[in-house]
This record gives structure tokens, C-alpha cells and sequence, in this order.
């Protein structure tokens, strides 16, 4: 559903014209001295034309607010007729003062003007520019982070204790070995512990898994991990595994968190990971390479939140090391959009950010469209 939220700019001109019609005919009965009703009211002394000249407003307002290619074209020709029509009635009509036509038809002339500018116009031919009718995207976090030397790499955090956790990475690590590893599941949960490799796991999963134990914690830090497995409960991000223990196993209960993206494309699954997320698309991250404009799927379970969606490619993005792809959902069903309502309000129970667009890109994808716009004349004629 496309927000009702427009730019203070779009909101600002459409009130301006709505109110115009109003303020003239006020100033009319105010510099003639005629009554707004009654015997002998301003209406009266109005012309037919004059009326209809007037409901262009309203009717430029609307074409301002609905942002469209139809309604730019509308609201400039609204307001050429108008400002044509404010010095014909001037001539023609004693009613009418010198003042009333040099200020309506100057404030349309700076109007008419602001919508020839980039910013403003563009939005009017393309779609992907009002950004005001997407849906909101989510940023969180959903990793665990190794820390080595310089550099982080991402992993995927499947359980966790006050004792220890197991994660999955694409780094190896040598077993006995001492990191440092940094949570991040939500902008609500951080946490940066120290930790020894007890054991390494080879499955069928395409990262190796590796068993972690928690050294050497001060209080703070345990603390910390244990305000966060309070937290991932409290959230619905985990649930005690239950098992039978034998006496050297440790006793503390595990919280199994699913954080990772089983994500589909041809006959793959790999893991990947989620970056973004909103009612209609998600941003996700992979080594894998794929083309826009195919097929893919993902599953995601997050908490008592399960996901299953197909989606369309429709942008990528490579990197050094891997690649970023925008997904677009194409189940329509009942259910699928259930599901995804309550993904949304898990996200937003760990404090995910509504994300910011990026200016620059924005501002490439208006450079793009103002060739299809009458722009481009707009400066030319002005040279």
C-alpha cells in the first residue's frame, strides 16, 4: 500500500493552489467593496468564465498531488490558461485590479517555474523516484561477526547459551584457538565476547560449523549475554532445545536462533544473507552469481516467524567479495502476506531502521529520466 506521505514541496504548492481561488475572491470583494453574499454579493458580479477559470485551481492542485506524467502536463497547462486568462479578464473586466493580476499570475509564473526543476519534475515521469509510494525497508542485522586482524567476517549464529554458541562461516578457524566475536541481531542486541573453538562440524551445509566456549567474561559482559538471550526470548527469536543431557554436557539452556537465509536459485540452495526486508521486496547478500530479471526464492525463519517466498531479480550490485541483489516477492496469497506482516514486526521488535535511500543513487536515476522530460528543452531555451 502506498504511503500518504508526499514531499513538504508537493504538499505546499497543492495547498497554494487550492487556497488561491479563495484568496481571489476575497481580494475581489475586498477592493470593490461587495459583500461575499447577500444582495448584490461578489458572486454575482462574476462572469461564468470567471467561475470555471477558478475551479482550474482546484483541479491544478490535485494534478500537483497525485504526481504523475498526466498531471504534470495537466497542472502547466492549468496554469498557462490561468495565467492567460488573469490578463484577459484584467483587460476586459473594471473588477478586476492591476494588484490581484500581478500577484496571482506572478506566484503561478515561480510555481509553474519550480516544476521545470529536476528534482520535481523527475518524480513526475518515473515511478521509481517517488519514494514516498514504496514500501518501507527494514535494515537489521542478522549476523555474527568474526573479528580477525583487520577485517570482519560474517557468519550465522544457529544457537546460543550463557555458556557458548555455534555459528557458521565461510573463515576458517583452527580449533583451540581464542576470537573475539561480535553479536549483532538488531540494533537492540550487541554484544562483543571472547570465545574458544572446542570443535569444528563438516555437514552437509556449505559453511562449516564451528562450537564455541565463552572465556573469560567479566561481569559486564556476562551481563550482557544474559540481558540478550532474555531479550531473544522476549522477542520470540528462540526457543530452550530440548534435550536429554548426559553429566558432561554443560547445563545451561540453549536458545536456537535462525538467523540465516536458505536462499533458492535454479537448483541451489545456499545460505545467504538477509540485508533488508519490506512488504514487497528484500535486499539479499551471496557469493552466488545470478542475472536480473530471473527467478529465486528464499526461506528465512526468524524467531516463531517463518518465511517462504519466489521473488524476481530486479537490480544487483558486485562487490570484492560478493554481491547484492534487490528482490521483488511475487506471492500474492493471503497467507504469504500474513507471514510477511509478521516477519515486519519481528524486525521491528529488534529495533531494525526504516532504511535511507541512497542520495546518489537517486540522484543517477534522475539524471536517467530527465532526457524523457521536457526538462531538457527547459535548459537548452534558457542558454
Amino acid at each position: 500500500m502506498s504511503s500518504l506521505k508526499r514531499p513538504t514541496s508537493i504538499l505546499v504548492f497543492s495547498i497554494i493552489m487550492i487556497a488561491a481561488p479563495v484568496l481571489a475572491i476575497l481580494e475581489n470583494a475586498l477592493f470593490n467593496m461587495l459583500p461575499l453574499w447577500g444582495e448584490g454579493n461578489v458572486f454575482s458580479k462574476m462572469a461564468v468564465s470567471d467561475i470555471l477559470i477558478l475551479l482550474l485551481y482546484p483541479a491544478a492542485a490535485v494534478s500537483i498531488y497525485t504526481v504523475t506524467k498526466a498531471g504534470w502536463w495537466i497542472f502547466i497547462f492549468s496554469a498557462a490558461g490561468i495565467f492567460a486568462y488573469n490578463i484577459f479578464a484584467y483587460i476586459s473586466n473594471p473588477m478586476i485590479s492591476l494588484f490581484s493580476l500581478l500577484f496571482f499570475n506572478t506566484l503561478l509564473f515561480i510555481i509553474a517555474g519550480l516544476f521545470f526543476r529536476k528534482h520535481i519534475i523527475a518524480p513526475y515521469f518515473n515511478p521509481r523516484l517517488r519514494w514516498w509510494e514504496q514500501a518501507s525497508r527494514y535494515d537489521i542485522d542478522l549476523g555474527v561477526y568474526l573479528d580477525c586482524s583487520d577485517s570482519y567476517e560474517i557468519g550465522y549464529l544457529e544457537d546460543i547459551s550463557l555458556g557458548g554458541c555455534f555459528i557458521r562461516l565461510s573463515e576458517k578457524i583452527n580449533t583451540g584457538e581464542v576470537y573475539s566475536f561480535r553479536f549483532c541481531l538488531g540494533s537492540r542486541i550487541k554484544i562483543c565476547l571472547k570465545g574458544r573453538i572446542m570443535r569444528t562440524v563438516v555437514d552437509d551445509c556449505s559453511l562449516t560449523g564451528y562450537g564455541i566456549m565463552f572465556s573469560n567474561l567479566n561481569e559486564m559482559e556476562k551481563e550482557g549475554l544474559s540481558n540478550m538471550i532474555e531479550d531473544l526470548y522476549r522477542f520470540g527469536l528462540g526457543e530452550p532445545v530440548k534435550q536429554e543431557r548426559s553429566s558432561e554436557q554443560r547445563h545451561y539452556d540453549r536458545y536456537t536462533v535462525n538467523v540465516n537465509v536458505s536462499f533458492r536459485y535454479e537448483s541451489e540452495i545456499l545460505p545467504a544473507r538477509l540485508i533488508n526486508f519490506s512488504s514487497t521486496g528484500a535486499c539479499i547478500e551471496t557469493m552466488l552469481d545470478m542475472e536480473v530479471d530471473e527467478f529465486c526464492g528464499f526461506y528465512c525463519t526468524l524467531g516463531y516467524s517463518s518465511l517462504d517466498v519466489d521473488g524476481l531479480i530486479k537490480w544487483k550490485k558486485k562487490f570484492t567479495h560478493h554481491k547484492h541483489y534487490g528482490i521483488t516477492f511475487i506471492n500474492e496469497s493471503k497467507k504469504h502476506k500474513a507471514d510477511i506482516a509478521r516477519m515486519i514486526g519481528t524486525i521491528k521488535a529488534l529495533g531494525g531502521s526504516t532504511r535511507s535511500g541512497d542520495r546518489k543513487e537517486y540522484n543517477k536515476l534522475v539524471e536517467k529520466t530527465l532526457p524523457g522530460t521536457p526538462y531538457r528543452v527547459f535548459q537548452k531555451a534558457n542558454r
